[in-house]
């Protein structure tokens, strides 16, 4: 993938197309953000904290969320996502999106050093992994531009309600009242050698992951959202967050422990 380079000063950019929701919502991102530190090796969690200042784990992973209000940061809208039709593969473009602004910020700061990014650089680009990170591992944040990745697809339930997409970022988490301990606890049951594959950093290999439950995503009837549906896509969910952990962790630990070889691919 061609490199992109991010200007400290960002230029604000409005769009004109319709705005799409944000993954997880903010107790999504705060879990991938806690299962990644609480997974990640010690030196790096201290020189990560030291970059991010005051700002707390959690903020890092909302920020670009939290800046949504921020006409400033209209450029950034397009970053959360990437569209793929059905049955179709990716296709690199000019334009930026979730995957191109993740390789390349992950790129840019495995060569801070060479490039002499400043500190408020990294932190930049940190709250882009961050975020995005998170964002990937949201099924429909991969989805399809027919629906604007489930927005307009309406659901009802005697559980959940809304937009196909909202039910994904929070109601169904919300609901089932998923937890940092439910995480970890899910995390400690998976196989070592599933773990040690999935810290193995390929950003375009992570989007067909998360699209690959998109069937399983759109699984229903009559727009009509049962029990069965719920319970079954939340171990999805859990899976997705902890996922998500492991491999911002594993991002951190490359980019900030020495002794991590380099091994992010396209």
């Amino acid at each position: 993938m061609k490199k992109i380079s991010f200007c400290l000063v960002f230029a604000a950019i409005l769009i004109s197309s319709t705005q799409k929701a944000f993954a997880w919502g903010r107790t999504g991102h705060e879990l991938v953000a806690e299962v990644a530190f609480t997974i990640l090796d010690e030196g790096t969690q201290k020189i990560v904290k030291q970059y991010l200042g005051n700002m707390t784990i959690e903020e890092a992973a909302n920020w670009m969320d939290n800046e949504r209000s921020n006409s400033y940061y209209n450029f950034m809208r397009k970053w959360h996502y990437m569209d793929i039709d059905k049955g179709e593969k990716y296709v690199p473009t000019n334009e930026r999106n979730i995957l191109s602004v993740l390789h390349s910020a992950i790129v840019e700061l495995r060569e801070r050093e060479k490039t002499g990014m400043s500190k408020k650089e990294i932190k930049n680009r940190l709250l882009l992994i961050f975020h995005l990170v998170g964002d990937l591992h949201q099924p429909l944040h991969t989805g399809y531009a027919i629906d604007k990745g489930g927005n307009t697809i309406q659901v009802n339930s005697p559980y959940v309600s809304g937009n196909l997409h909202s039910v994904w970022d929070t109601q169904i988490l919300e609901f089932k009242q998923i937890k940092l301990d439910t995480c970890i606890n899910f995390y400690k049951q998976m196989p070592k050698d599933e773990i040690a594959e999935l810290r193995k950093i390929n950003e375009l290999k992570w989007v067909y992951q998360s699209r690959s439950y998109l069937d399983r995503v759109y699984s229903f009837e009559n727009n009509y959202l049962d029990k069965n549906y719920i319970d079954s896509n939340i171990e999805v969910i859990k899976h997705q967050l902890v996922v998500g952990g492991i491999r911002l962790a594993s991002i951190l630990d490359e980019l900030f422990n020495p002794a991590i070889k380099k091994t992010s691919t396209l």
